[in-house]
C-alpha cells in the first residue's frame, strides 16, 4: 500500500476546516496525512475535523500521529484539532490506543463543528482567537514595524506583561527572514485563553536550524558565528517554537504562556 492510497480532501467551513480522509492510514501513509494537516494549519483555522467515515487503518501504531498532529496545531497557530464519524472499528482502536482521550471524537462533522463555542473540545481553544497580521517587504525598517504590531496586540488584549518577551521574539524570528530568506513576509499574532502566538510566514523553502555556541566556544579571530543565535534566543524565552512548511514556504512560530 502506498503513501498515496491515503486521500485528503480539504473542505473550508467558516474559519474551521474539514478535511475528509479516505484510504489506509499506515507506517507509509501517515507522512501523507501529516502533511495534509500541516498545509491546511497555514491557513490558521479555528478548528481542524478530520472526519475519518471512509478511514481504515493497519496497525494501531499509525493511530499515534493523531495526538501529535494534535498537539502541533494546539501550539501552533492555537486550533482546535478533533475527528469526527470514526466507524466502529477504528473507534475501537482509538478508545484501545488512548488516542479518544487525547483528541476529542465526535460522532459527524456537524456536531464536531458545532463543538467549537460550546466547550466540549479539549486539545485548544474554545472560541476562535483574535488575531492580528501585517505584510512586511525585506527591508531594514521589517523588525520596528513587527513589534510595533506585537506592541499593539499586547495592550489591546491587556498582556502587557509579556509584552518585552514578545517583541523580542519577533525581532528575531523577522531578523531570521532579513538575513536568511529575503523575501516579503506576514507577520501574525494571535491571543487565546492561555497563549500568545507569534508567527513569521515567508517564501523561502529553507528550514531553520538552531545554532551558534557560547561565546566562549565559538569565538574565532575575534569573530562571533551569528548563525542560528536568534533562534537559541526564542527557543530560551518561549513556551515551544517550530518551523511549518507551507507550499510557497513555511512559517516560523513561536508560542508564549500569557
Amino acid at each position: 500500500m502506498r503513501a498515496e492510497d491515503l486521500r485528503a480532501r480539504v473542505e473550508r467551513r467558516g474559519d474551521a476546516t474539514v478535511v475528509r480522509l479516505d484510504g489506509v492510514l499506515d507506517v507509509d501513509s501517515s507522512p501523507s496525512l501529516r502533511s495534509a494537516v500541516l498545509a491546511c494549519l497555514a491557513a490558521e483555522p479555528s478548528m481542524i475535523v478530520l472526519d475519518v467515515a471512509d478511514l481504515r487503518h493497519r496497525d494501531d501504531v499509525a493511530l499515534t500521529v493523531l495526538p501529535a498532529l494534535a498537539q502541533h496545531a494546539a501550539a501552533w497557530p492555537g486550533s482546535a484539532m478533533t475527528l469526527a464519524a470514526a466507524p466502529p472499528q477504528l473507534a475501537s482502536a482509538l478508545d484501545r490506543m488512548a488516542v479518544a482521550r487525547l483528541v476529542p471524537v465526535f460522532p459527524t462533522t456537524d456536531a464536531a463543528l458545532a463543538s467549537a463555542g460550546t466547550g466540549r473540545t479539549a486539545t485548544a481553544r474554545h472560541e476562535p482567537a483574535e488575531r492580528m497580521r501585517l505584510t512586511l517587504q525585506p527591508m531594514l525598517d521589517a523588525t520596528a514595524a513587527a513589534r510595533h504590531l506585537v506592541g499593539r496586540a499586547c495592550s489591546r488584549w491587556g498582556v502587557e506583561r509579556v509584552r518585552d518577551v514578545a517583541e523580542l521574539v519577533v525581532t528575531e524570528l523577522v531578523s531570521n527572514v532579513l538575513r536568511h530568506a529575503g523575501t516579503e513576509m506576514e507577520v501574525g499574532v494571535a491571543r487565546d485563553r492561555r497563549l500568545l502566538h507569534i508567527s513569521v510566514r515567508d517564501h523561502a523553502s529553507g528550514q531553520p536550524r538552531l545554532g551558534g555556541k557560547p561565546v566562549t566556544e565559538c569565538e574565532k579571530g575575534g569573530e562571533l558565528r551569528e548563525d542560528g543565535r536568534g533562534l537559541l534566543v526564542v527557543s530560551a524565552l518561549t513556551r515551544a517554537w517550530g518551523c511549518t512548511p507551507v507550499p510557497d514556504g513555511k512559517v516560523v512560530w513561536a508560542t508564549l504562556r500569557i
